[in-house]
């Protein structure tokens, strides 16, 4: 086999070595240079290497730079060359095996002189696995390669500075289509620059199997935050605080390994003898008194079960439901009774439960109370969800009530006087749990346009989609090219189309900010981290689009995909909705179905994506879905049935809404009462 190698001055030593490494195991090399440590111009050597490899001369090639971008960069630009950054022996082998890489590019700063021999040996010992990967090799961009392959596959320190130094390769330019306007376009010219080939181009990279599902918290999530970076950034997109496109999330991943409860003298295992939330700040409490608090209900002058028992600093004891409401959904939420609980200063809630309904809610609750749980990594005073939660059932809670009544005479009174006893118990509650956790922090990223109008470039307009997704599940990867890649690149598009605009001179008046939010399929978490943390005030956030899977359909439009369901356009703002309605009527024709946008809409879509942590601060909002299909959280959800003149049409609505957003003389104003309400 025969080699061809050349460095810049950061490399002459690793050069060396590599050298005799190779002929020590009979390969033959060409030696480009350079020699010396002088500076020299690295894309002087890249070519030299890459033309080898580019004419058949050599079979590899090797390059080595500080960053090892430079020479990535410059081997790229040749026709044939597949040039991959690594910086460990897993990453250099993935390259030949998945990506059929051809160059070897080696960051010196960053590895020693064994790293960078045993990353070779790895490179050279690989063998393209052709398949899938030979499809996808057909379509890549080699510039994206070199992005995908920098990525280390842990997030330590080092790992987190290094990626801040990762750039897309020129070559990478392939995969956006550019477009030169004349002076003088409008809203209408501008709408029809939306390019769907630019979808599937970037669809086909974030949804791909390299990408790993992009679950929130693993690598192939960093990767895509990493792909977004630097899109944006070669769009012309500055940094929004002039140093980063992120803003940091910080999260947590717990999961609840075993369990014990202690009350009267009597212990309970985990599962079988009580169940929990998971998310759980609290591991472990010790001799809390104890106050049972009937159903933990209050209802206008009616009753009052917290009325004459003080409960702070304590462990409130309530029972399941409450047979004097006769709303279903109140009559079984424990959501509010953990809530009130709360808001009084209670330490912990217990939920006691009929023996039956106690076994039912096992089955659904064993695995999602054991599984790895993610979650914001902060206090959450004051919050509902906050204080430990937990059930148990009848027959194992009666003991603590021996002191008073039993459970079921309680109950018995409770449905004929519509008063319930309440008042303290004598046992004091003990609980312990082993929970593994791990802190990380996830990413928002932002590409903010400044608006061209000072007396408006204060307000701003947010367009976003998740860029999350659910990885690797029973060890298939689901890769969510819908859900919500469909959003991500329609988002990407938005922004490429509206910074042209930018650079001919037709800037939006208002400012934008293009954001694609981390941890939408874990409760929420970007958005919500956003909306409590907001980079730009919440009071000038004009409205929300919010973009989550756009690129298929579902079973009720079988037969047709000219449509989309908005969500919450005429929630808070009549304007908003009007905006919206003109927008597709001038320019787009979807049919829009509001089938969803109700309250008492089963499905509560509304809550379920990240339009919804605007909305609670009062924030107008849009929500763009086509429903849930057969691959919905599944590792059917692919490229290959992405429907991407509906996804393509679908953007091209959401960029004339905020076009007349954000040109506009006068804020959208919030006049409507929100009927969605918690």
């Amino acid at each position: 086999m025969n080699f061809s190698i050349g460095c810049d001055h950061a490399g002459p030593a690793y050069k060396t070595a590599i050298i005799e490494h190779l002929k020590e195991r009979g390969f033959s090399v060409k030696n480009c240079g350079t020699d010396g440590t002088e500076s020299v111009d690295y894309p002087d050597f890249a070519h030299k290497v890459a033309n080898d490899v580019s004419s058949k001369d050599a079979d590899l090639g090797i390059l080595i730079c500080g960053s090892a971008n430079g020479v990535a960069m410059t081997a790229n630009k040749h026709s044939e060359v597949r040039a991959a950054i690594a910086w460990n022996s897993e990453i250099a082998e993935l390259a030949k095996k998945h990506n059929n890489a051809n160059v070897i590019c080696i960051p010196a700063r960053y590895v020693s002189e064994q790293e960078a021999i045993d990353l070779v040996n790895s490179f050279v010992n690989a063998t393209f696995e052709g398949g899938r990967h030979a499809k996808r090799v057909g379509k890549i961009a080699c510039g994206v390669l070199a992005l995908l392959l920098c990525i280390p596959s842990s997030f330590s320190a080092q790992s987190q500075t290094r990626s801040s130094n990762i750039q897309t390769t020129k070559a990478s330019d392939n995969y956006i289509q550019e477009c030169e306007p004349p002076k003088g376009f409008g809203a209408s010219e501008y709408g029809q620059m939306m390019d769907s080939m630019n979808l599937k181009n970037h669809l086909s990279i974030l949804a791909s199997d390299e990408f790993e599902g992009r679950e929130t918290g693993t690598r192939g999530a960093e990767m895509a935050a990493l792909y977004l970076e630097n899109y944006y950034s070669k769009l012309g997109y500055k940094p929004y605080d002039g140093k980063s496109y992120t803003q940091e999330v910080p999260m947590l991943n717990s999961q609840i390994l075993s369990g014990t409860m202690d009350v009267a003298g009597e212990e309970l295992s985990m599962v079988e003898g009580f169940l929990l939330y998971p998310g759980i700040n609290e591991v472990s409490m010790k001799n809390v008194p104890m106050v049972f608090a009937g159903y933990g209900a209050t209802k206008s002058e009616r009753y009052d079960d917290y009325a004459n028992i003080n409960v702070k600093g304590k462990c409130v004891v309530v029972l399941q439901g409450d047979p004097r409401n006769t709303d279903p959904e109140a009559k079984s939420s424990s959501t509010k009774k953990r809530e009130k609980a709360e808001a009084l200063g209670a330490s912990a809630l217990v939920i006691v439960m009929p023996n039956s309904d106690y076994d039912t809610f096992k089955g659904r609750m064993k695995f999602y109370m054991m599984r790895k749980s993610t979650t914001l990594n902060r206090s959450k005073e004051g919050e509902g969800a906050s204080i430990p939660t937990f059930f148990i059932r009848e027959d194992a809670a009666d003991v603590w009530f021996a002191s008073v009544k039993k459970i079921k005479k309680i109950k018995r009174k409770a449905e004929k006087k519509d008063n319930v006893f309440t008042g303290e118990l004598v046992c004091k509650f003990s609980y312990d749990l082993d929970v593994n956790r791990t802190e990380f922090a996830g990413k928002n990223i932002l590409a903010y346009l400044p608006g061209t109008d000072p007396n408006l470039e204060d307000e701003v307009v947010v367009i976003t989609s998740h860029y999350d997704h659910i990885g690797i599940v029973d060890g298939e990867i689901n890769n969510g090219a819908d859900d919500d890649g469909s959003g991500t690149v329609a988002v990407m598009e938005i922004a490429r189309i509206y910074m042209e605009a930018y650079k001919n001179g037709d800037g939006p008046r208002r400012s934008a900010l293009f954001m694609n939010v981390i941890g939408e399929e874990k409760g929420l978490l970007g958005s919500e981290w956003y909306s409590d943390h907001p980079v730009f005030p919440l009071e000038n956030t004009v409205a929300n689009l919010n973009i989550d899977m756009i690129g298929r359909v579902d079973e009720a439009h079988a037969n047709e995909d000219n449509y989309i369901y908005l969500i919450g356009s005429d929630k808070l703002s009549s304007e908003l909705h009007q905006i919206s309605e003109t927008a597709n009527n001038s320019f787009t024709n979807i049919s829009l179905d509001y089938t969803f946008n109700a309250p008492d809409d089963p499905n509560r879509f509304y809550y379920r994506s990240d339009h919804y942590n605007f909305a609670k601060h009062n924030i107008p909002v849009i929500f763009y879905f086509s429903g849930v299909h057969e691959d919905y959280h599944a590792p059917g959800d692919d490229v290959e049935k992405i429907m991407f003149t509906k996804t393509t049409n679908v953007a091209r609505l959401v960029f004339h809404t905020a076009w007349e957003l954000l040109n506009r003389d006068e804020k959208i104003a919030v006049d409507k009462v929100n009927d969605f309400t918690d």
